[in-house]
């Protein structure tokens, strides 16, 4: 057993997808994308596991999870997230008609009375393979994850697309394994020519396919609470009336290591990450994880 958490984020609406993607099941014997993440946690010792969830997350697909879990030998925390979670009083108030949660960096956030050591946090609709949480297993065990410096699983840009639109990356600038900064690209596709490019304004520029972008696998330290509890106040300050504001846990990642309160150690994983943004990516994951049953990285039933 590895002392590290698991912190899965499961409160997204899917938009794009339409539909509860995080629990669609995808694998032969209908596992959920995220088993095959929690299949790998266990792999390398972890038996903690935090879902951020939200209401349509019901108390069925909670049972199954923690059967999952428990019988295996793990424990495990749901924690809804609310438009109003987490909110102080001063704020609650002047918000108006908003429906959604604040984002990724809020999700996080509201775990804070549940983690008290290093936790790794995925998405729970993407697939990041066996790799990515050893490199995170490493990390720790090399006690690298301290309170000024974190961790981060790079992919490289190609290995991160879909076939069936555009898609958003952050871009990560890499100095000596050292997460320099990260730029948010938009409408990122591959031309008629082949090339990956981004669309802004009208027009194309081009972006090399080895670049790291981070897909949100992040291996942090308990420390970043106190810098997302301030900013997030901050954030409401400004946006507490906004529809469609995000906090995103990617951005106070960013701010810090621009404060030089933070460095972010990035290890390069040479898999294919990927997940389900828009309805027809779904056949695109099955298949991808039939063919690594098929190569015996996963078992065909998950949990026998």
């Amino acid at each position: 057993m590895v002392n590290l958490s698991l912190v899965i984020l499961a409160g997204g609406m899917g938009s794009r997808y339409n539909g509860q993607k995080q629990v669609d099941p995808i694998g032969p014997s209908h596992e959920t994308l995220m088993e095959y993440s929690i299949f790998d946690a266990f792999s390398i010792g972890i038996h903690h596991f935090v879902f951020i969830i939200n209401q349509e997350f019901d108390l069925k697909t909670k049972k199954y999870f923690q059967n999952i879990i428990e019988r295996n030998g793990g424990t495990v925390e749901f924690i809804l997230q609310t438009t109003y979670t987490a909110v102080s009083r001063s704020i609650y108030d002047t918000i108006e008609n908003r429906k959604k949660p604040w984002g990724t960096g809020h999700a996080l956030l509201i775990a804070k009375s549940h983690l008290s050591n290093p936790f790794i946090v995925i998405n729970a609709d993407d697939f990041y393979g066996r790799k990515a949480f050893e490199k995170a297993k490493d990390l720790v065990q090399q006690e690298l994850i301290l309170p000024n410096r974190y961790g981060m699983v790079a992919y490289k840009l190609k290995n991160t697309l879909s076939e069936n639109g555009s898609v958003s990356r952050g871009i990560c600038t890499v100095e000596k394994e050292l997460l320099s900064y990260v730029v948010e690209r938009t409408n990122i596709f591959v031309d008629n020519e082949g090339a990956i490019v981004y669309e802004n304004e009208g027009a194309n520029y081009p972006l090399d396919e080895e670049s790291p972008v981070s897909m949100n696998f992040w291996v942090l330290h308990p420390s970043i609470f106190r810098n997302l509890e301030d900013k997030f106040n901050q954030f409401l300050k400004e946006n507490a009336t906004q529809l469609k504001a995000e906090f995103f846990l990617p951005k106070v990642i960013n701010d810090m290591i621009k404060e030089d309160q933070l460095e972010v150690i990035v290890k390069k994983s040479n898999e294919n990450w990927f997940g389900m943004t828009y309805p027809d990516d779904r056949e695109v994951v099955v298949n991808s994880i039939q063919n690594l049953i098929e190569n015996n990285k996963y078992p065909k039933t998950l949990w026998s």
